[in-house]
């Protein structure tokens, strides 16, 4: 019986818990995981299963990192680890000085071990955020064209994956600004806020281009034809979104009603 993908969260969660609760020590503040593998949308292929690891200050160097031997003993033991059905493990780590980030948003995280470093996102954190995410948007700095030069091995792979992680953010963040109401829209599926924002013309058919062509082209990854289609729909979203974050922010900033 195959394993569903509660239940691999719940495995693997489980397993990365107990292995950094063993190497960290003393240091160990909290972790975290979040994203798809809690609040659902999974997509096959492309789903990562995302970790944020909390950390005094006596476990990082001068640098601001984790030691290399840890680092090195830490992927040992997560090598261990089947992560099927998701693509991967990806890990932050933060501590109280290091930390940039916006907090964890309610109902999208689940505490594995520890506490948080500071108190859960709020509505107001979550706008502010996005309006700053999406005033410095650059689509050709967040993916620089020239990697698509690159070829052999893995290098289309891993432009499309980075054309999703730069993606994703940005749709959850202009639904953020649209409809005033962080903690809920972060807690939509993928899929979910694709379909909500296809009530805006100028972005919503390019967001559902997008999330067609990352079905397409995943699990396989055998078409390079489909890599660079996921590519090229990733840029005609960001492109569309920046032209309409020029012309709409004004209005989306200083509107009266602010209902959803």
């Amino acid at each position: 019986m195959e394993e569903s993908i509660q239940a691999a969260a719940e495995r693997i969660n489980l397993a990365v818990r107990d292995i950094m609760l063993h190497h960290v020590k003393s240091s160990f503040r909290g972790l975290i995981v979040q994203g798809s593998a809690v609040k659902g949308g999974f997509i096959a292929g492309s789903s990562d299963i995302d970790y944020v690891l909390y950390v005094d200050e006596t476990g990082l160097n001068e640098s601001g990192a984790l030691p290399i031997e840890t680092c090195i003993n830490l992927h040992q033991a997560l090598s261990e680890i089947n992560v099927h059905p998701f693509r991967y493990i990806q890990f932050s780590v933060i501590s109280p000085k290091t930390n940039k980030y916006l907090p964890p948003i309610p109902g999208s995280y689940q505490l594995l071990a520890g506490q948080l470093l500071e108190p859960e996102a709020t509505n107001d954190q979550i706008f502010q955020d996005a309006v700053a995410s999406l005033n410095r948007l650059q689509p050709e700095a967040a993916f620089h064209p020239h990697q698509l030069l690159d070829h052999g091995e893995d290098r289309i792979e891993r432009c499309a994956r980075l054309m999703c992680t730069v993606v994703w953010p940005v749709v959850f963040q202009l639904l953020t600004v649209i409809h005033q109401d962080g903690i809920r829209i972060w807690n939509l599926k993928k899929q979910e806020a694709v379909s909500l924002l296809s009530n805006e013309v100028e972005v919503g058919g390019m967001a559902a281009n997008f999330l067609s062509s990352v079905q397409s082209y995943y699990p396989q990854e055998q078409s390079p034809e489909k890599a660079l289609r996921l590519i090229e729909e990733g840029f005609a979203f960001l492109n569309a979104t920046k032209r309409f974050w020029s012309t709409h922010c004004t209005r989306l900033l200083f509107r009266e009603d602010t209902t959803n």
